[in-house]
């Protein structure tokens, strides 16, 4: 497969919503690994069946509205406070 066609097929999955095999497949991964939880993260959308079949499994799905969020607030989180910058005096 050349380099053109892997990126192809990239955009192409990337355009399309995640469906029952993902969540399928991570199910049957926690159950082997017996894992306390299981999620199917994707920076697309699920099908309504894979969102059935989540909620039936008890496995967390994340889209790329909630990914996009978490990774929003992670970065608040780490990035420093103006404020508490402000008033802090350094030594030289």
């Amino acid at each position: 497969m050349s380099k053109r066609e892997l990126v192809s097929k990239l955009r192409e999955l990337i355009r399309k919503n995640v469906g029952l095999k993902a969540v399928q497949e991570v199910q049957g991964t926690r159950a082997h690994y017996k894992a306390s939880e299981a999620w199917v993260v994707t920076n697309s959308k699920f099908t309504q069946q894979a969102f059935q079949l989540a909620r039936s499994n008890g496995v967390r799905l994340i889209d790329r509205d909630e990914l996009v969020e978490m990774l929003l607030q992670m970065k608040e989180k780490m990035s420093p406070s103006k404020k508490s910058n402000l008033g802090t005096k350094t030594s030289a």
